[in-house]
């Protein structure tokens, strides 16, 4: 039996500045479209989450 969260998001990175702290999960901050891309692949591969795409600029990590 597997008791416990076993999906969950990670992190939220965006290009739009007027997204704030959503709910406790971290918001970072992307300069362009590229360095969006960067660091939400890096944040991914550290925490051996996926990224997936919630609106043009934004990006979650998610654990599933």
């Amino acid at each position: 039996m597997n008791v416990g969260l076993n999906e969950y998001t990670l992190a939220i990175i965006t290009t739009d500045q007027n997204i704030k702290n959503i709910g406790g999960c971290p918001v970072f901050y992307a300069d362009d479209s590229k360095d969006l891309q960067n660091k939400a692949m890096l944040m991914a591969k550290c925490v051996s989450g996926m990224v997936h795409e919630i609106d043009k600029g934004t990006l979650i990590v998610v654990k599933h």
